[in-house]
């Protein structure tokens, strides 16, 4: 009985060792074999890496999988590795749930690997602990591939261009056609060379819109085309402000065109040109400008918007034109008998006209003479005013010298026609007076003045010499005349 004791003793002790080192080596079994509660703290929680997003969830989750993990795993892992994307790349599933680790290169990538996990069959959470690569300071990488993507571009759109540019040249020579012909037809029922240009014009623009419209369409460049043309609203206003003197130019041109204020020879004068008037024969009347050639044979052009806006004396439009000029005669002459003579000078001069009749008028009393003013009308259009106003001054003064009718100026200046007397006293014998001696000036003898002499040559009109000697001018040549 005695030896038994110590044996149960023992058993017991041995009992209860075995069974603390069964519950021990549960404890730490169940320590090593995560619970499902363990798990799903393990998708939820935030990552290690706090560059990682949160874990997605499956929208449905299979309770018998197909695949298993390690099949799971490696299909991933041969997808990451594949792409090329990723360093250091590891895939982890376990129950269903992907644990992606490495680094991706860029965040777009970071996320498609977590999508396209969350997209592999029985897989319901993915834990996306991928991270970003540092990028370095100097990154050509995107620039080299934005040109690489223009080039691509261009290198796709330069069959289309050759199109659109061949539609182009074209459309432009249609333009041209189109034009002459529209020109053609006009000039038959429109005098104005002008409105026949603009006409043409029209027609060629229209054309010519129209083919770099379906050459847009071509390139694929029609919504670029409605952009610029829609977006460019303040740029048209201030190409309109700038270009507006031009604009006016050219409806100048096209009122002149049709009104026809002058023609070609005409003797215009235009005012309010620099302060003064220009004046000279009409040579050409262009889109840019008139141009006239003075007397003095220089060339002016003016702009059409000056001359139609200006003041225009047309001198040739009315044959007749009236000069005068002023002459002064003594206080002792006859007035009338100076009158008289200058009436037979004009009504005797072959470039004076009788209707209208010429008149000599006395205008003032000056200090030393009497001013007559001499007016008379001449044919413009066949005799110069410069050289019939020489030829009539020249005849009046040697008709009034003839006559003994002195024409003093304006110093006061006093005139014996009839010599001075002068008396001399030889003795002073008281009563005996002696006759005066009145010295005689000896007159000169009195030529008659021709109508027409070297000097002046003839009393023809200058504009056949001033259009000789400006025939030819170079900035004129080629330009299209809008007016006969």
């Amino acid at each position: 009985m005695s030896s038994e004791r110590p044996v149960r003793r023992y058993n017991t002790i041995l009992g209860l060792v075995i069974t603390l080192l069964c519950v021990s080596a549960a404890a730490v079994a169940q320590e090593a074999t995560p619970t499902a509660d363990d798990v799903a703290a393990e998708v939820t929680k935030q990552p290690i890496d706090d560059k990682a997003g949160p874990a997605t969830v499956a929208d449905q989750v299979q309770v018998d999988p197909i695949n298993s993990d390690e099949r799971i795993e490696n299909r991933l892992q041969e997808i990451l590795e594949a792409t090329g994307w990723f360093t250091d790349s590891e895939v982890r599933v376990d129950r269903g749930v992907a644990f992606l680790s490495g680094i991706a290169d860029t965040e777009k990538h970071q996320l498609w690997a977590e999508a396209t996990a969350m997209k592999t069959s029985d897989v319901v959470a993915v834990v996306n602990r991928l991270g970003i690569a540092d990028r370095p300071f100097w990154n050509f990488a995107p620039a080299l591939q934005s040109m690489k993507d223009l080039a691509h571009e261009a290198t796709s759109l330069l069959p289309l261009v050759l199109v659109a540019a061949i539609v182009v040249i074209v459309g432009y020579y249609l333009a041209r056609i189109a034009a002459l012909v529209t020109r053609k037809l006009t000039s038959r029922s429109v005098d104005s060379q002008l409105l026949q240009q603009v006409a043409g014009n029209v027609v060629g623009v229209l054309i010519f819109i129209v083919a770099f419209y379906i050459a847009l369409r071509v390139s694929g460049l029609t919504r670029l085309a409605v952009t610029l043309l829609g977006g460019t609203g303040l740029v048209g206003l201030a190409i309109g402000f700038a270009f507006r003197d031009i604009a006016e130019n050219y409806l100048a041109s096209i009122l002149i065109s049709l009104n026809h204020p002058f023609r070609v020879g005409d003797l215009i004068e235009v005012g309010d040109v620099g302060g003064k008037g220009a004046m000279g024969y009409v040579r050409r009347v262009t889109m840019r400008g008139t141009i006239l050639s003075t007397l003095e044979g220089n060339q002016i052009q003016l702009p059409n918007s000056t001359v139609y806006k200006g003041m225009v004396t047309n001198y040739t439009a009315t044959p007749l034109s009236r000069l005068d000029f002023s002459v002064g005669v003594g206080f002792e002459d006859s007035i009338g008998e100076a009158q008289d003579l200058i009436m037979r000078v004009l009504t005797q001069h072959e470039a004076v006209v009788n209707e209208p009749p010429p008149m000599v008028l006395v205008e003032s009393l000056g200090s030393a003479t009497v001013n007559l003013k001499v007016f008379y009308w001449f044919d413009l259009t066949k005799n110069s005013g410069l050289k019939v106003g020489s030829s009539i001054i020249r005849q009046v003064k040697q008709s009034l010298t003839a006559a003994g009718i002195t024409m003093p100026d304006e110093a006061r200046e006093l005139v014996f026609p009839h010599g001075v007397p002068v008396q001399i006293s030889e003795s002073p014998i008281a009563g005996v007076a002696k006759p005066p001696i009145v010295p005689t000036l000896k007159p000169k003898p009195q030529t008659s003045e021709a109508a027409i002499n070297h000097g002046e040559d003839d009393l023809k009109t200058e504009r056949t010499d001033v259009l000789k000697a400006t025939d030819g001018d170079e900035p004129i040549e080629g330009e299209t005349n809008l007016i006969g």
